[in-house]
């Protein structure tokens, strides 16, 4: 039986959105500011409780919600039948900092929901992303496809010959930690020198000493040298970044995404310019390109792990995301 409504849930470590649909489009959209603090199932009854609101928006019940799709940030570890939650930007406990109000060592998203409804797929927000793109953006003529999101954090999503990687706990790839430097700095997750910790939009903002990565970019554009200086550096980093990537994957096209990418008409020619000095063999046809679904892929992202086979084609036709009701915040 083909599911009438589904639901969405974008999970991160400033807010959750939730999103309703069906066959014509998506009916209702609603965010809220992620709670950080309780216990460990303070995140999944939140993430439940948007759901029963946004169907409510939706003008239908919320017990007509059969499937729903799960996109957070990670990563993950299986325990049992279930993978838990384990990420550095929700979970207090993990590196022995005060940065976050609780103590929580992991989060069982995945098994709370189970007991709710009879379908349920949670997949790291990156590979959710990878997903969209494959159904709905530029990546959908490509069987090689990578999906990287440049934002607070960094993470990627891939296909191989048309096959979505996940890995033994669906943390495949996990891009930001990868190793980049030696002796860098300390990233949330422990390590130090990783590509999140030296090039993310954290990184940039505690390079220059203010507050956002956008402060940064803006002074960019004044012709600041100091902000000229960590931009280019962190591109160089990412785009090296990138090229490890290719050259584990062999990929055709790199999709880029996340709040850093605002800035694309930077960084896109200091990344394809690093990039493309990497060994040639491998480089020399990879198409790198902004995200076509940028502003919408917390919408869709999620909503895509579980829409029916016969949605497909009417939602490419019709892109029902551009149209979609604007966000509620609650």
């Amino acid at each position: 039986m083909i599911a009438e409504y589904i639901a969405g849930v974008d999970i991160g470590g400033t807010k959750i959105i939730t999103t309703i649909a069906n066959a014509t489009g998506i009916k209702a959209r609603v965010y809220q500011h992620t709670q950080l603090q309780g216990d460990n199932l303070v995140i999944p009854k939140q993430a439940y409780m948007l759901i029963q609101k946004t169907a409510e928006y939706a003008g239908i019940h919320y017990e007509d919600i059969k499937t729903v799709g799960i996109s957070t940030c990670s990563p993950f570890e299986r325990k049992g039948m279930y993978k838990e939650i384990v990420a550095p930007n929700l979970c207090g406990g993990l590196t022995g900092s005060c940065r976050l109000p609780n103590s929580w060592q992991s989060i069982p998203l995945e098994e709370f929901f189970n007991q709710l409804y009879p379908e349920v797929i949670v997949e790291n927000d990156c590979v959710a992303a990878v997903v969209a793109e494959k159904l709905f953006g530029a990546g959908k003529f490509h069987d090689n496809l990578v999906y990287v999101t440049w934002s607070t954090g960094i993470g990627a999503g891939a296909y191989v010959d048309g096959r979505l990687i996940r890995g033994k706990n669906g943390n495949a790839p996990h891009f930001g930690h990868i190793f980049i430097t030696e002796d860098g700095p300390q990233c949330g997750c422990g390590n130090y020198g990783d590509l999140e910790a030296i090039a993310s939009g954290t990184a940039i903002a505690r390079d220059y000493g203010v507050n956002s990565a956008k402060e940064v970019f803006d002074n960019y554009r004044a012709g600041d040298e100091k902000a000229i200086q960590i931009v280019h550096r962190a591109a160089k980093n990412f785009a090296r970044g990138l090229a490890s990537l290719n050259a584990l994957f062999d990929t055709e096209y790199i999709v880029l995404g996340g709040s850093v990418m605002n800035d694309s008409d930077i960084l896109l020619p200091l990344i394809r310019e690093e990039f493309y000095k990497s060994f040639p063999v491998l480089s020399k046809n990879v198409i790198i390109e902004k995200s076509t679904l940028f502003e919408y892929i917390a919408d869709i992202s999620a909503l895509s792990l579980v829409m029916p086979a016969s949605w497909i084609e009417s939602w490419r036709t019709y892109t029902p995301w551009m149209h979609a009701p604007e966000l509620i915040k609650l």
